[in-house]
């Protein structure tokens, strides 16, 4: 059986591929306790990544800096050398990151056989399709033999004490005490089209506080700005306005003290998953079917199934390639839980 000491995870995708690669780290810190685990990823991961206790060094990458990008994809290799690690992982595809693979001198590494670059690999996992990307993810661990069936298959995230109380400061201004059902909702993406409309958001806002004397939370990022305005514009009761006024550490924090969490097809909706935060997650151009559904089992699908154009593109494009952008979700049919 193979043991290694210095282990390298390369994971430099979206937030929430991030959030759902945690269980692969809890398993190899169980199935090697005694080696190093160490993480490239993205600024945004180094935020959500940063309190879990099983890595022991985060590296960032910053695939949109503004300096050059060969000259920080050349700074970032040569520091990876000085690490001399002997087993790398990767659970992205990407050509970049085969070539970071490749460039950290690991004598092992292990990836996907449909991955860019296959013939860096030394050890090539099939990606099943049919999985969640939970379950593909902890597949690659494989060819170590670790059985992924007996592993803890769940997300999670960690938060520290300082966060905590940043976070009880937030929610101490905004008037929320601790008996308060918070619900919080989370309209954006990165992807346009799998955004449900801002009309949809306002009219629910109002719904869940005439209906439920609940206090809703508005989340996001800076760049939701605008579409949060819109949303608030319309609305007859107003929502707790946190868009951009959280980092991505305390955005996990919020959706933790959260009852329900309300969103689009994004990385908010894996946080509530991995914090143990029921989830309705909506789903506009992309299906389930793609693996990527909050992991969990208080997890409920908002979806119209009957559009025959669905799915569209296997993230969502920024505009409805049919140019009608349909959403009205018009019986209770359309939502299941998970």
């Amino acid at each position: 059986m193979d043991e290694f000491k210095n282990i390298l995870v390369v994971q430099t995708a979206f937030p929430g591929d991030i959030v759902l690669t945690t269980p692969l780290f809890k398993a190899l810190k169980k199935r090697f306790p005694e080696s190093r685990l160490s993480v490239v990823t993205t600024p945004q991961g180094l935020e959500l990544l940063r309190d879990i206790k099983e890595i022991d060094s985060l590296v960032s990458y910053d695939k949109r800096g503004r300096e050059p990008h060969i000259f920080r994809f050349l700074r970032l290799i040569n520091k990876l050398r000085k690490e001399s690690f002997d087993l790398c992982i990767s659970p992205h595809r990407s050509f970049r990151t085969a070539l970071m693979v490749y460039g950290s001198g690991a004598g092992e590494r292990i990836g996907y056989s449909d991955a860019a670059l296959p013939a860096i690999y030394t050890r090539k996992v099939f990606r099943d399709n049919n999985l969640h990307e939970v379950e593909r993810v902890l597949s690659i661990l494989d060819p170590l033999g670790i059985e992924s069936g007996r592993l803890d298959k769940m997300p999670y995230l960690e938060i520290s004490s300082e966060t905590w109380g940043r976070t009880k400061k937030i929610f101490d201004d905004a008037g929320i005490s601790p008996n308060d059902m918070v619900i919080g909702i989370a309209p954006g993406s990165v992807w346009g089209t799998k955004r449900w409309t801002t009309e949809g958001y306002a009219s629910l806002i109002d719904r869940l506080i005439e209906r439920y004397d609940a206090r809703v939370i508005l989340l996001g990022s800076p760049s939701e700005r605008d579409a949060g305005d819109k949303i608030i514009a319309l609305t007859r009761q107003r929502p707790v306005d946190l868009i951009g006024k959280t980092t991505l550490r305390g955005l996990v924090a919020v959706i933790d003290r959260c009852s329900l969490l309300i969103g689009n097809d994004s990385a908010p909706g894996h946080i509530a998953s991995a914090r143990m935060v029921p989830v309705v997650s909506i789903f506009g151009p992309t299906v389930p079917s793609f693996g990527y559904y909050p992991y969990g089992k208080d997890t409920v699908i908002v979806e119209k199934k009957e559009i025959p154009c669905r799915p569209c593109h296997h993230h969502g494009p920024d505009k409805c390639p049919e140019g009608h952008f349909l959403y009205e979700f018009e019986n209770e049919d359309t939502c299941y839980k998970n």
